[in-house]
Order: C-alpha cells, then sequence, then structure tokens
C-alpha cells in the first residue's frame, strides 16, 4: 500500500506488553493513546501469512510527537494486537513521516 488511509478497526484491539512499555517510556497514557488511534493513517501494509496482516500506522497530532505503531491484524483470532510503537528518526522519513527516504 503506498497512499496513506484511516485505519479502521475491525476487530478486538489489544496491545502487547512490549507496547505497553513503550508507551510509559514516551510518557504516553493508555488513554491517550487510545484516543490517538481513532485518528491513524495506515502507511504500509503487508500479508505475512494467510489470515494475517502487518499494518504500519502513523498517528500525528499537532501537541505530539508523531508515532508509528505496527499492529498485526488476525483475521483468524478476529484480533489486531498493537506489537510496538516508537518515535520515528527523522532521517529515516520524509518530514511529514508518512514515506520512508531512499
Amino acid at each position: 500500500m503506498n497512499e496513506s488511509t484511516g485505519k479502521v478497526w475491525r476487530f478486538d484491539r489489544l496491545i502487547s506488553e512490549h507496547a505497553f512499555d513503550k508507551l510509559r517510556s514516551i510518557d504516553c497514557t493508555f488513554g491517550e493513546f487510545e484516543a490517538l488511534l481513532e485518528a491513524a493513517e495506515i502507511l504500509e501494509s503487508l500479508e505475512i501469512a494467510a489470515g494475517e496482516t502487518k499494518e504500519l500506522l502513523l498517528i500525528s497530532e499537532e501537541k505530539r510527537r508523531p508515532l508509528h505503531v505496527v499492529v498485526l491484524v488476525d483475521e483468524i483470532r478476529e484480533e489486531e494486537r498493537v506489537l510496538t510503537i516508537y518515535e520515528p528518526d527523522p532521517g529515516q522519513w520524509t518530514p511529514d513521516y508518512r514515506k520512508r527516504k531512499r
């Protein structure tokens, strides 16, 4: 997927312990993160196995630094797992953090 589109959450959303720890390290509460996820954009989507798709999301809000979120969409279990959250490296991404620099 090349064009970013809004994320539509179709299944229960779970958050890994690792992702929860990352939230704490960047001083973002779970409640704030949940609210920010509602406006997340899908930057990349890759089918990694039958019924499993890995998505890279962008959360960008004026008051907060941009965040990338990696989500595994599991069609079989009907769940979407937030695997990790990180602040994108400006040296590896375009200024809007939507495309990787080549």
